[in-house]
């Protein structure tokens, strides 16, 4: 029997509707379930903060028979902002990797449109306010799903 790898936006998609929901919706199971993702997280100061995202990305992992390997890159000597350039230039690295509010701009070329996830978000959340979409879009695209870890904004 075959099974075919979670892409990226799958990933995406179904982290960030459970991490919405947060267990308001019942798990489902597909037959496209599968495969290994590698993230990159912001390293946080916050005692605790690592281990609740780790807890988080493992319970989903379980649920959808995918093997996560999580790097915690931490912001002491810019080392994240560093990954971030260098996975840029390799166009090589992570398969999901949180970037700053500000940076997916800079990085726009190389991002997938968000559209359908961050949509169906809106859709499911109400609107996000004039902040978050100035820094998360581009023209008619998402470039990345607005998030409140590492955030200046706080905005969904």
């Amino acid at each position: 029997m075959s099974r075919k790898k979670l892409s990226r936006r799958q990933f995406v998609a179904a982290t960030a509707m459970s991490s919405a929901a947060l267990i308001t919706a019942p798990y489902v199971r597909s037959a496209n379930a599968a495969g290994k993702l590698n993230v990159g997280f912001w390293d946080h100061w916050v005692p605790g903060a690592n281990k609740a995202s780790t807890e988080l990305v493992n319970e989903w992992a379980a649920k959808e028979k995918v093997e996560v390997s999580i790097d915690y890159i931490p912001s002491q000597g810019n080392k994240n902002l560093l990954t971030i350039a260098a996975e840029a230039q390799a166009k090589s690295g992570h398969d999901i990797l949180a970037m700053p509010t500000w940076w997916p701009h800079a990085q726009a070329d190389l991002l997938e449109p968000m559209n359908d996830v961050v949509e169906a978000l809106i859709k499911q959340n109400g609107a996000v306010n004039g902040t978050v979409e100035y820094l998360g879009k581009s023209g008619n695209k998402w470039l990345a799903v607005p998030a409140c870890i590492g955030s200046q904004i706080k905005g969904p």
